[in-house]
């Protein structure tokens, strides 16, 4: 069996982008959680998915809307990253620019993308649940940026994974 140690820094080796997912409990109050477990998975029908940890205190109010939003940071945002990132923080939106997306839920201002989707299905997936999304709504900055990467246990830029592989 494999250490979880181990294989995590083993994973660590794959370089990331960073996600924050939104969503909004039954009383419609925005949720959202950072997530770099996250992929395109189709192109027809568009769809994505998102794996979240089993003891995430999201995960049922995500089951539970059937919707959520894929947010796409740019390299500014790591301090977006890091407050979503937060267990238990009790508002986690505070400070953070965003508006109501078509599907009524939380799209970040500042980001290169943003996905509103219907989840479509949930499978077990170890310690996590894979929530497999139907895309619905895109939204797109106008900004020129480079996205945030996660590499290595750290927040990084592009330029600097460019520079260490030169």
């Amino acid at each position: 069996m494999i250490d979880s140690t181990v294989w995590r820094a083993a994973m660590g080796q794959f370089a990331t982008g960073v996600t924050v997912i939104t969503t909004v409990d039954e009383a419609g109050r925005p949720l959202g959680m950072t997530a770099n477990a996250f992929t395109s998975l189709s192109l027809v029908p568009p769809m994505v998915l998102i794996c979240v940890d089993n003891n995430s205190s999201t995960l049922p109010q995500l089951a539970a809307s059937g919707k959520y939003c894929v947010n796409i940071l740019a390299d500014g945002q790591e301090a977006v990253s890091r407050q979503f990132a937060q267990r238990g923080a009790s508002d986690k939106f505070a400070g953070i620019p965003y508006f109501s997306g078509l599907l009524g839920l939380p799209v970040i201002e500042g980001c290169l993308a943003s996905v509103e989707c219907e989840l479509s299905e949930q499978l077990a997936g170890g310690d996590h649940m894979i929530l497999l999304g139907h895309g619905k709504h895109i939204y797109e900055t106008e900004a020129a940026s480079e996205p945030l990467v996660f590499y290595r246990g750290k927040y990084r830029k592009l330029a600097e994974l460019e520079v260490a592989t030169s």
